[in-house]
């Protein structure tokens, strides 16, 4: 006999001495329920503007830093704000793109404001491009941007009624 005959006829041998191995049935399993993927919050898009606005802040003066900062912070909850003592400065985040800051009034840098005047404060990309955009527009600046010691490049100007409207870069650090 041939050898490949041979192997076979003890494979075929040995295959029948094994006990038969019952067939598996596949369990039929219910499909799974999709998963619901809990997205992280996203900003909301930024609004269209031709000044390259990124988020909206207003600047208010204050007499009584401590008690606005106890009112915005303890009482109505804003969890995220800042206390800068050496600039004697409060910021507050009151959305993703939108929040408010509060200091005494500033001597030395036009008239003083008296309290509660807001001024109203928009975070740019560029401001220097912003400022020679409006410029060439006719829009009037009391001056070009100028570095601020609480590290933005800012140019002021006013809106018809007089309020103050300032443009603001953060500078690059480093």
């Amino acid at each position: 006999m041939p050898a490949r005959r041979k192997a076979a006829k003890k494979k075929a041998k040995k295959a029948a001495r094994k006990p038969a191995r019952k067939k598996m049935v596949a369990k039929k399993r219910a499909p799974k329920k999709p998963v619901a993927k809990r997205a992280a919050p996203q900003a909301p898009p930024a609004p269209p503007s031709a000044i390259g606005l990124m988020n909206h802040h207003m600047d208010y003066t204050t007499h009584n830093l401590a008690e606005v900062k106890r009112f915005y912070t303890d009482l109505l909850g804003f969890k995220k704000f800042e206390h800068d003592p050496q600039m004697n400065y409060l910021f507050v985040q009151t959305g993703y793109s939108s929040s408010l800051g509060f200091m005494p009034p500033m001597q030395g840098q036009g008239e003083p404001s008296p309290a509660r005047e807001a001024q109203l404060y928009f975070m740019v990309k560029d401001v220097d491009k912003a400022y020679a955009d409006l410029s060439a527009r006719g829009v009037q600046f009391q001056g070009p941007p100028a570095d601020m010691p609480w590290g933005h490049r800012v140019v002021r100007t006013s809106d018809p009624e007089g309020r103050v409207v300032m443009l603001a870069t953060a500078k690059r650090m480093g």
